[in-house]
């Protein structure tokens, strides 16, 4: 199969992990720990291609990407070394204005931005992944029509609506290039727990009357996640995922609660639920999950690439319902999470065109 030439914004914690987890394919190949999908449509993880990478910290821009994945504010877990990439991390845009907090966290460069599509296309690059920090709404905005402007199908991995944005659906259907979104859901995160318990619950004829999911964490993305005025979206897109596992209305609340500088890149949560069963009998569950942020969003990513691959080798475009609806929490169209491993093996096998 051809190479999937991959370029990537933000080379932060998630960057990192995504790096080291392509390096450990190539080394462990289909032994290689914990993948959900070796083989999707004939594209294994081995087919994946970095060809460009952009960030705005001064610590990474110009290194190369093997470097800049492990240098400040990163605190990823290490799950292996990286041999040098020969990819050269260049300077990309900021269009937020941060909190004082985050401005603390980023030492931004002050050399100009390189021209985005220029350089995209030069390196022949066919996919974009966006994993910008969550507060970057405008950048995000800005990426994404870069994307278009360069002829690359888009991979957004943060709560800003994109695929799940009829306008932005649009213009990508428009330009004849694919699009999936929004905000990636981790391989064995918080929302993705929460709501397999639920549909399971659920199933099993228990009524659910109250739940929340709260986490503490001390990744930089955390301290993104707290810039309320900007993040209230991340809360949302967490919150009605967790609500789209129960055919009724239930109060929930999920969301981040507070940085906590030293537990790294690991993320701590606490689900609650409170329901009855037979005859109005009480139910709490009371579930803790700890587990580093990056790791968890390696696998589903290297599925979402390929499948973005797989709508631009048979000419689809425009939002992919299927694998929006299998890797990420706030798809164009929500469904259980059976029904959305479901869509995407089908779509993967050319029964489901979207």
């Amino acid at each position: 199969m051809a190479k999937i030439k991959v370029g990537v914004f933000g080379v932060g914690n998630a960057c990192s992990s995504f790096i080291q987890g392509l390096q450990l394919c190539k080394e462990h190949g289909e032994k290689v720990e914990g993948l959900m999908h070796w083989d999707l449509g004939g594209y294994t993880p081995l087919d994946i291609e970095i060809v460009a990478a952009f960030d705005i910290d001064k610590r990474k821009v110009g290194k190369d990407l093997s470097e800049a994945i492990f240098s400040p504010p990163n605190n990823m877990l290490k799950l292996c070394d990286v041999p040098k990439f020969d990819v050269i991390v260049e300077k990309g845009h900021l269009l937020d204005e941060f909190s004082p907090d985050i401005k603390e966290l980023i030492k931004i460069d002050d050399s100009p931005p390189v021209d985005i599509v220029d350089s995209l296309k030069s390196k022949g690059a066919e996919i974009l992944v966006n994993l910008v920090p969550s507060s970057a709404i405008e950048t995000t905005k800005f990426y994404a029509e870069k994307a278009i402007e360069a002829g690359c199908g888009f991979i957004n991995c943060v709560p800003v609506f994109i695929a799940s944005d009829a306008e932005w659906a649009g213009k990508f259907e428009k330009a004849g290039l694919p699009v999936v979104g929004d905000d990636l859901e981790s391989q064995a995160g918080s929302t993705i727990l929460h709501r397999w318990i639920l549909e399971l619950l659920t199933l099993r004829s228990v009524k659910i009357l109250e739940t929340y999911a709260l986490d503490v964490g001390g990744s930089p993305e955390s301290i993104h996640a707290l810039d309320w005025e900007k993040t209230m979206a991340k809360r949302m897109v967490k919150t009605e995922a967790v609500k789209s596992a129960v055919p009724y209305d239930v109060p929930v609340v999920a969301g981040s609660t507070d940085y906590v500088d030293f537990l790294g890149d690991f993320r701590d949560t606490l689900i609650w639920i409170k329901g009855t069963i037979f005859g109005g009998a009480p139910i709490t569950i009371d579930l803790k999950i700890k587990v580093p942020d990056g790791a968890n969003a390696v696998s589903p990513l290297m599925d979402a690439i390929r499948g973005v691959k797989i709508a631009m080798d048979r000419g689809i475009s425009g939002a992919l319902e299927s694998v929006s609806a299998y890797a990420f929490k706030h798809p164009p169209k929500s469904v259980s999470p059976k029904t959305a491993e479901n869509w995407m093996m089908e779509f993967i096998e050319g029964k489901k065109e979207k």
